[in-house]
């Protein structure tokens, strides 16, 4: 299996598991700070964005694949706000965004050192 097929495999199995994760009821553990959550969600999404990169980066643009990624959290926020037991917020949305963008700056400019 090639690394791109592996990349390809982790993208899905990643996709999968944040679909799953996001719609399943959960118990909020303690958080340490009010604003944790917005972390996961940036910290997830940059990794997806990553993954998604190293699996497809060679056929897209960064700027579709984030845009792609950016549409699937919106959309699993509006799935959120459709069941009983979880709910869709704007800043979550704002959180996988930023992850995105964060990753794909740091990819940008990773050959731009002197």
């Amino acid at each position: 299996m090639s690394l791109q097929a592996r990349f390809k495999f982790f993208f899905w199995t990643a996709i999968l598991a944040v679909a799953i994760l996001s719609l399943l009821p959960i118990i909020v553990p303690h958080e340490l700070v009010s604003w944790q959550d917005k972390v996961h969600h940036s910290v997830a999404y940059g990794l997806l964005f990553l993954l998604a990169i190293c699996a497809y980066g060679y056929r897209f643009t960064l700027w579709r694949i984030g845009v792609v990624l950016a549409l699937f959290g919106l959309l699993m926020e509006i799935a959120q706000s459709m069941t009983a037991y979880r709910y869709g917020v704007p800043l979550d949305f704002l959180a996988n965004i930023s992850g995105i963008l964060l990753v794909g700056i740091a990819y940008s400019l990773r050959g731009r050192r002197s």
